[in-house]
């Protein structure tokens, strides 16, 4: 089995799969696309959509994150990543679409944005507006997830590491990127997991791919 990701690591969408394939155990080559501005004709070519990550899977080419999971998921059953049909199944669906809804379209792209991508890349002032409001809708967010972790259980879907876990995961680090932390003391239980995720070897590997790219520009590593 072939595998390349394309895309670029910062994007929490390119980071999930790769987090997939890293808890796969699967070998993978990442390259660099970074999806700001006009997009490149021959990148339209396999992401018509424009967007990352596309995943190069035998030489054919699937352009979204969940396709692409799930390919793999069915390809590579072990260790199991999406539950088996059935309720947990739906719940864990419903869980990725709230994260990349509530969670990285009000909260954390327009911090991402904001904080990092524009003072570090783009050399323009935030816009405090846009950071206000953002931070005005992350408590309904923390309080749905911190609900869901309340019972104490290792993960979103109780025992079983899932997609929805490492969706979470991958949006919590450009959180992190945009000095950003979740409180403990009102949500305790989101906070420790939160650690625990990005504990794990594979997100460990991701943040050293990180590291390298973006350095002290930030927080995490500074």
């Amino acid at each position: 089995m072939q595998l390349k990701v394309h895309g670029t690591i910062l994007s929490p969408w390119v980071r999930r799969l790769v987090a997939f394939i890293e808890e796969k155990q699967l070998d993978y080559e990442l390259i660099s696309v970074v999806p700001l501005g006009e997009p490149d004709p021959d990148f339209l070519k396999i992401s018509p959509l424009g967007k990352v990550p596309v995943l190069e899977y035998n030489g054919r080419f699937l352009p979204d994150s969940l396709a692409a999971c799930t390919l793999l998921e069915a390809e590579v059953a072990e260790p199991a990543l999406f539950p088996r049909k059935g309720w947990d199944h739906a719940w864990m669906l419903w869980l990725c679409d709230y994260l990349g809804t509530a969670f990285f379209s009000k909260v954390e792209a327009p911090l991402f944005i904001q904080k990092f991508i524009n003072p570090n890349f783009q050399k323009t002032a935030p816009d405090q507006a846009v950071i206000d409001a953002a931070l005005a809708y992350m408590p309904q967010v923390f309080d749905y997830l911190e609900s869901q972790l309340r019972s104490g259980v290792p993960f979103l879907l109780g025992d079983a590491l899932s997609l929805a876990d490492l969706t979470a995961g991958s949006i919590f680090v450009n959180f992190r990127h945009a000095g950003e932390s979740v409180d403990s003391r009102r949500w305790p239980n989101l906070a420790d997991y939160v650690d625990r995720m990005h504990a794990r070897p594979s997100f460990e590997r991701i943040l050293e791919i990180e590291k390298s790219n973006v350095g002290a520009l930030s927080p995490i590593f500074a």
